[in-house]
């Protein structure tokens, strides 16, 4: 009985007569190839890699045992450097099961199991088909197997990936979809780098996935590109971080990759130890990090630096604080104060605004924050820009005369009870019409907005005109 069928592509090895094992040279129709194989295992021999001396005879003896799969242990044997060395310690191998990427040349296959597969479909994607069924993982410490590529594609009927260029870049930094969010310390250190240095090198920012406000503020320092699974990324210099420490197999090093490590003492406590060196430098950003880091990365030395830092003048913009305070009730419009929150978030300008009311808590609106009722909310408005009342209509609105007593200027809408308080738009206050809180009219809503926010740190001063309430003494007598 054929243990073992050896399918070799255009590669002559030296054949030992041997009733157990079968040669196949292959024409390249690898399904036809694994169709007539007559053995209880198969594997592949790419026609440009090469093979240790004790080869055949490490793989045969895996064959007398049962698996449906074995992965052999291989190294790269690019011009430049890659990701892809596997560890050669055969327990770690098992534990962690290698990932089935583009290469099959590394695999021992129970042929039954990829006659299986052949039958699912003929165009078999082993990444994912060989994962759901090959279930019971053998492995082979030793390293005996070395890919030589020479830039050829995959073969097209296994539907491996399809490399259809090489792209050549200076300074790439690489962190996976690490800039997904808004809340991310990477943000931060990418931005930081860009600023520093954008001036004397040419940066590349290279990314999964990403939103559109932080890409925006990296097309400031870097030239950013999308991850394209069809190009060969190689890299003069690439950076990338501990948490993308297996970065994908389309990025290549020509001269150095670095590891910058970010981690505190938590972070190595729930990631698993890396014994495969991959890296130029591991670098920590800071003594203690590079400290808490030592043992859990292939190597004693971790240097360490100091994140830069520049202050982008641009982001500095004067906070805007607004304040109101009213009965929750539709005659307030707590709609306007919503909307005007909204479109301040639209433009992109820096506020807080404390809204005091009976309902609505813990629903907060980007700076618009509910806040419960208060007995004294005065101390807030001194300290506001603005107080904020928009009401529909308004006998004599007592929070308005307390925050002009305290030089707060107002933001509201025409109501005569303004005109008798002395209320003079864009003086100690802005009077904003009620049209212009129509849709079509938010442009207009938009430039009193911008003219609040460039003009709240103009100071006022109200002087309270005791002659207003001169009726009260008709009703008083001494």
């Amino acid at each position: 009985m054929i243990k073992l069928t050896l399918v070799i592509l255009g590669k002559n090895i030296d054949e030992k007569e041997d009733k157990d094992i079968e040669f196949i040279y292959s024409d390249g129709d690898i399904l036809n190839n694994i169709k007539k194989a007559k053995g209880k295992y198969i594997t592949f021999i790419k026609e440009e890699d090469t093979i240790s001396e004790d080869y055949l005879k490490i793989i045969y003896e895996k064959c007398q045992k049962d698996f449906d799969c074995c992965f052999i242990n291989y190294d790269i044997k690019y011009d430049y450097k890659n990701k892809i060395k596997i560890l050669t310690n055969e327990n770690e191998l098992i534990k962690n099961k290698p990932y089935y990427g583009e290469f099959i040349w590394n695999y021992i296959f129970k042929k039954s199991k990829l006659e299986t597969l052949l039958n699912i479909s003929t165009q078999v994607k082993f990444n994912k088909k060989v994962d759901e069924e090959f279930k019971k993982i053998e492995a082979i410490g030793k390293l005996i197997y070395f890919h030589n590529p020479k830039g050829k594609k995959m073969l097209k009927n296994f539907q491996f990936q399809d490399i259809k260029r090489n792209e050549f870049y200076k300074n790439v930094i690489y962190i996976g979809n690490g800039c997904n969010g808004l809340f991310n310390g990477y943000i931060s250190w990418i931005n930081n780098i860009g600023r520093c240095f954008k001036n004397n090198y040419d940066l590349i920012f290279l990314y999964d996935e990403i939103n559109t406000k932080t890409l925006n503020t990296f097309l400031k320092s870097y030239k950013c590109i999308k991850r394209n699974n069809n190009v060969n990324y190689v890299c003069d210099r690439l950076i990338t971080t501990y948490s993308d420490y297996f970065y994908p197999k389309n990025l290549f090093t020509i001269e150095s990759n670095y590891l910058f490590i970010h981690g505190n003492m938590s972070d190595y406590e729930n990631v698993r130890r890396y014994y495969d060196d991959i890296y130029t430098k591991y670098i920590a950003v800071s003594k203690i990090a590079a400290k808490k880091a030592k043992g859990y990365f292939p190597t004693k030395k971790i240097e360490y630096v100091i994140n830069p830092f520049k202050l982008d003048n641009d982001l500095i913009k004067p906070h805007l604080r607004l304040t109101s305070a009213f009965r929750y009730c539709d005659v307030k419009r707590p709609d306007r104060v919503e909307l005007m929150a909204k479109l301040m978030t639209e433009m992109d300008i820096p506020y807080t605004w404390e809204l005091f009311t009976d309902q609505k808590e813990n629903t907060n609106i980007d700076g618009l924050i509910y806040r419960k009722r208060v007995d004294n909310p005065i101390p807030y408005v001194k300290d506001s820009d603005y107080f904020v009342l928009l009401s529909d209509s308004e006998a004599m609105p007592y929070c308005i005369l307390e925050a002009l007593a305290v030089n707060t200027k107002v933001v509201v809408t025409p109501l005569e009870a303004y005109d008798e308080l002395g209320i003079i738009n864009k003086d100690n206050g802005f009077i904003i019409p009620f049209e212009y809180f129509d849709e079509k009219n938010y442009t207009k809503l938009k430039e009193v907005i911008m003219q609040m926010y460039e003009q709240k740190d103009k100071k006022v001063k109200y002087k309270i005109d005791e002659s207003m309430w001169e009726g009260y003494k008709e009703i008083f007598k001494k």
